[in-house]
């Protein structure tokens, strides 16, 4: 979803789209973003090596959307949160998710393009069977929960579960707790305590946002953009892949990224004599 602003005509009512949002910094990424609490996240504090040779060494190569899948309770704030970083929007006024929503966000990690599809599903019973059926394939999985609302992190492992079983275990997992505007610092550090006690259970990484004040949200997604982009590589040197980048470079280059190069041997060469 490209973001717009003011075409800067004075009185004028037209807006032209920006760039990826890159003017605002919040679409480019050039290193790994910090995680909230680095003690206790179970993923990388920056890019592994071979990513880092991959960017440098190949000028432009393919990689999938990265699918990233929002679940959780009614009423967490998952479309909250999204939106106030998709749109830089928040609305008081509860909207309830229906089925769910997609939204396509582009960024520039390490000068490579790379895109994030969020999953916005709804927390309704009703709904469930529709919702899973988009659980398959992703990449990450954001398992939301309301900072004022204990019950919601209670019912975390449960939707992480239920996730789990349409993917594989590897996938990145997150918990973010929502609402930290409206909690004080002594119940938001008893609940976060908890949680953070909760995602060391679910080898998840732990956050505590605002979709209101936008408080940690842009640091939060490209945290995870650059996790997700980081995972997407690795596995994509490790399968070695025979997919074209738009140069019509192959992959299969990368191949040789995935260790330092080695020193290739000499191939004995055999001679039969014919008299």
């Amino acid at each position: 979803m490209p973001m717009y602003k003011k075409s800067g005509i004075k009185n004028s009512r037209n807006y032209k789209p920006l760039e990826n949002n890159l003017e605002y910094g919040t679409r480019q990424i050039d290193h790994m973003p910090g995680a909230f609490c680095d003690s206790d996240s179970p993923y990388a504090v920056k890019f592994s090596e071979r990513t880092l040779r991959a960017c440098d060494r190949v000028t432009s190569f393919y990689l999938n959307t990265c699918k990233t899948i929002f679940i959780g309770d009614v009423s967490v704030g998952k479309s909250s949160l999204v939106n106030r970083f998709c749109r830089d929007s928040f609305n008081s006024t509860y909207l309830r998710t229906i089925g769910v929503d997609f939204e396509v966000e582009k960024f520039l990690v390490l000068a490579h393009h790379f895109n994030l599809q969020i999953c916005d599903t709804a927390g309704y019973e009703r709904f469930r069977c529709t919702s899973e059926s988009y659980y398959r394939n992703a990449s990450a999985v954001v398992v939301v929960f309301d900072l004022t609302n204990e019950k919601s992190l209670r019912n975390a492992r449960r939707w992480l579960d239920e996730a789990l079983q349409l993917n594989r275990p590897d996938i990145l997992r997150f918990l973010v707790g929502t609402k930290r505007d409206l909690v004080d610092n002594v119940f938001s550090s008893k609940i976060g305590n908890e949680a953070r006690k909760m995602a060391i259970e679910m080898q998840a990484e732990y956050w505590s946002v605002s979709a209101r004040s936008g408080k940690n949200v842009t640091k939060f997604f490209q945290r995870l953009t650059a996790l997700s982009f980081d995972t997407a590589v690795r596995q994509l040197i490790n399968s070695n892949n025979p997919i074209s980048h738009p140069s019509e470079n192959s992959l299969l280059n990368l191949y040789y990224l995935k260790e330092d190069q080695k020193i290739k041997k000499p191939r004995k060469s055999s001679f039969c004599k014919i008299n």
